[in-house]
């Protein structure tokens, strides 16, 4: 049977699939009757402003109802909407994408309210500035054959504060990271980190940009000339280099960062292999409007998990050739 196979994963959750439904069903049902009267209740408030106005030739009758418009929409809107929408978010991560982590890789735990920690990220090396807002949020961890595995959401923020010449500061937040962060074991022993970060410089300059690379320091040439084009590789460790970054794994990384798009940033260190995958989407929801089995949206999620999961087939990850200390 084919683990990603829409049909078989749907048969394997059904029991979860319909039980989220049926209560996606009432909050969504909740959710159109408060549409209605939250309607109702603002367009009836200025309505009656208006009618006030015209009777008493005096234009203050629509400011008297505008308070009772925001007022009362915002009532109904609590009393109808509240916590409705988070709370099926959270019935479907729980009952739905938990199930459906286990269905494919038995050996992975999924927790939607926990994330990779601040300092795993900064421990990475992935990023030269260090976050001053961070989130982070569905935890997938566990085992995927000899493999141990981490991953998550995450999203990293610097802050950036100035001030104008009458002297007005002002915050603007900009991101450092958005998208999959990822820690896997690697099946080699290595004591130098190794960095593989997208060539920006040779992509954008040409030759000036491979000038410029050499600023960095530790610059280090891979013999796959695809490779080269797509990424820079700084190492202290040239033969150490090497040894991780072999011809087989190079062709695996060209592969890979096809796949996930060029700024796919990668780091070897502490004999773990660490990825940067950067993504606008916010992935691993639910959507209230699509009942909670619908094919179109489970395939969705299955490609999801199925990108993440399988970096350890691309990269050879279970491979245990060599032993670790």
């Amino acid at each position: 049977m084919n683990k990603w196979d829409v049909e078989a994963a749907l048969a394997k959750i059904f029991d979860e699939t319909e039980e989220v439904n049926r209560i996606r069903k009432d909050i969504a049902a909740k959710r159109a009757e408060g549409q209605v009267r939250m309607t109702f209740v603002m367009l009836g408030s200025l309505v009656l402003g208006f009618l006030i106005s015209m009777l008493t030739r005096n234009g203050a009758g629509f400011w008297v109802a505008l308070p009772f418009a925001v007022v009362g929409g915002t009532l109904v809107y609590y009393a109808y909407f509240g916590d409705g929408l988070k709370r099926y978010r959270m019935l479907f991560k729980f009952g739905v994408i938990g199930k459906l982590v286990n269905h494919v890789e038995p050996g992975m735990t999924y927790e939607p309210e926990r994330g990779i920690p601040k300092s795993v990220y900064e421990e990475s090396g992935l990023f030269r500035a260090d976050p001053d807002r961070y989130q982070s949020e569905d935890l997938i961890h566990g085992m995927i054959g000899d493999t141990k595995l981490m991953l998550s959401e995450v999203h990293a923020e610097e802050k950036h504060t100035s001030t104008n010449s009458d002297g007005h500061t002002s915050t603007r937040w900009e991101t450092i990271f958005k998208g999959i962060f990822l820690l896997a074991d690697f099946h080699k022993e290595f004591r130098s980190p190794v960095s593989v970060m997208p060539d920006v410089a040779e992509r954008h300059f040409g030759w000036f940009g491979k000038k410029l690379q050499k600023l960095g320091g530790n610059l280090q040439k891979m013999e796959n000339s695809e490779f080269e084009q797509m990424f820079v590789v700084r190492g202290t460790d040239a033969v150490e280099t090497r040894y991780i970054l072999t011809p087989a794994m190079q062709e695996r990384l060209v592969k890979l960062r096809k796949r996930l798009g060029s700024e796919l940033r990668i780091v070897f260190r502490d004999s773990h292999v660490w990825l940067a995958i950067p993504n606008t989407e916010n992935w691993f929801e639910g959507d209230i409007k699509r009942p909670t089995g619908d094919r179109n949206q489970m395939a969705k999620l299955l490609g999801q998990l199925r990108s993440c999961f399988e970096i350890v087939e691309e990269l050879d990850l279970n491979t245990r050739i060599w032993t670790k200390d």
